[in-house]
């Protein structure tokens, strides 16, 4: 059949459709890695341990007078410094009113052994700094780097109640007249923060402590703990081999704005002990996102399918076209490819018209008229040549288009084929007939006349018994099967 051989008339349209194509995959391509980019974050938050619990777990077992016995006895006995090495601990303690080191002493055993614990949990490389603050003012900690340890303090306001983790368990009336803590959070976390020693951001959590100074007073105070952000969520802040965020971050403020021309994710990574969430926040740049995109494995794929669309783009758009102007149910092209061009690359045109097709609907149903034109159209396809062309025109109305003959006889020989070879279906007790009129396509016929005229020649036909094809023998009407009269009197 010639009908699969239509060629693309509109370069321009096809040029965009093509553009919109490859945009379309790019914007799928994208929304992928954007996906996949929020996929990442959640696995990567959901390995990710909760600091806040491990080191609350610590803190219980750390006993803030071990802290201050160590430091009173080198400072009351005036024991001699101990030499430090590479792996010593120091004690330090400073004076908040006139922030001014008074402490600064390297761990010696065995006498450093009732502070373990404290070294057990500054060991971790996620902390820099373990420290109690006293209600008399002092500062007592520990350190695992001696040049982190400042001759004095940067200048500070000395009131406590300034100091939110203070306030937040010793800022109110019942405190200060039953000992009896503000609040019952068994931790305080702080902001993020750089820390005054190591100059690294910081979160502290705070464990408040009442210790008893045996003249039946007690002692209060504060057991920090400063976790470094940048150790202990490395796996989150830095979480891919290639292609890591423009700028990633740790935050306990969750509207925190994007800047422009970049694209946010942020997710909660994990809840404090006083119920508040720390957010987990990935930046990227457009540049940097579509150097992302380009390393996916999705653009990879794109590419693939991008150069194999290439290869059969053609055969591709033509299979489509020939699917978008097929008929559904016969699956012949449908009337809408019929044009001049086509017509003209022909020498006959017969329209064709099933016989009593309402009576078929009528009496058996729609289904078995679907069934009618389906079988229908199967004995157009298997009576004609393939160079020839068979069209569904509408209802139960067909075109068939004739290539490569010659003259009106070699069309009527094809005519008589088609009526000589009945078409009988089981759904059906009698056989299936038609009615037809042929033309022949001449150089100045358009497609609306050349239908017309073919059309008026049916109509002949069904005023003339049916079963029958009708054609020009010059300016009269000749029927291909001659009528009963006409062939007794012949």
């Amino acid at each position: 059949m010639a009908w699969h051989k239509v060629r693309i008339e509109h370069p321009k349209l096809t040029l965009l459709g093509a553009t919109l194509l490859i945009l379309t995959g790019l914007g799928a391509v994208f929304y992928y890695t954007y996906q996949s980019l929020r996929h990442d974050m959640n696995l990567i938050t959901a390995k990710q341990k909760n600091v806040f619990d491990v080191f609350y777990q610590r803190a219980k077992i750390l006993e803030v007078e071990n802290m201050i016995r160590y430091a009173d006895l080198h400072l009351e006995q005036d024991i001699p410094a101990p030499v430090s090495g590479p792996d010593t601990d120091y004690l330090y303690g400073f004076d908040l009113k006139t922030q001014q080191r008074f402490a600064n002493i390297p761990l010696q055993y065995p006498a450093a052994n009732l502070l373990n614990t404290f070294r057990y949990a500054l060991s971790d490389p996620e902390v820099d700094n373990i420290y109690t603050l006293w209600n008399d003012y002092r500062l007592i900690g520990m350190v695992g780097n001696e040049p982190l340890i400042p001759d004095e303090l940067p200048p500070m306001k000395i009131n406590l109640m300034t100091i939110p983790a203070w306030y937040h368990y010793f800022g109110c009336i019942s405190f200060e007249i039953k000992r009896t803590l503000c609040s019952q959070d068994e931790a305080f976390v702080s902001d993020i923060k750089v820390n005054n020693f190591s100059r690294r951001h910081t979160i502290a959590m705070f464990f408040p402590f009442l210790y008893p100074s045996g003249q039946g007073d007690y002692k209060y105070g504060l057991l920090g703990i400063n976790i470094v952000v940048n150790e202990a969520f490395e796996d989150v802040l830095l979480p891919f081999t290639n292609i890591n965020p423009t700028r990633t971050a740790v935050s306990f403020n969750v509207a925190e704005p994007c800047r422009p021309f970049h694209l946010c994710l942020q997710k909660p990574l994990m809840r404090t002990k006083t119920g508040t969430d720390l957010y987990l926040k990935w930046s990227y740049s457009w540049l940097d996102f579509i150097k992302l995109t380009l390393h996916s494995v999705a653009f990879d794929i794109y590419l693939i399918v991008l150069l194999l669309l290439m290869v059969t783009w053609k055969q591709l758009y033509l299979r489509l076209r020939t699917l978008a102007h097929t008929d559904h149910l016969t699956r012949l092209p449908r009337r809408d490819i019929l044009n001049q061009r086509l017509l003209h690359e022909h020498d006959y045109l017969m329209i064709l018209d099933i016989d009593n097709f309402k009576s078929i609907n009528d009496l058996h149903g729609h289904s078995i008229g679907d069934a009618a034109l389906t079988a229908f159209a199967r004995y157009l396809k298997g009576n004609i040549r393939k160079i020839d062309t068979a069209i569904r025109w509408g209802g139960e109305e067909f075109i068939v288009l004739f290539r490569g003959m010659g003259n009106d006889d070699m069309m009527s020989q094809s005519a008589k084929r088609l009526l000589t070879r009945p078409l009988q279906i089981p759904e059906l007790p009698d056989p299936i007939t038609f009615s037809a009129g042929v033309i022949r396509i001449r150089d100045y016929l358009t497609v609306t006349e050349a239908v017309h005229l073919a059309d008026e020649l049916l109509y002949h036909v069904k005023q003339h018994g049916k079963h029958n094809i009708a054609c020009y023998e010059g300016t009269t009407i000749r029927l291909i099967r001659p009528l009963p009269d006409e062939a007794e009197s012949a």
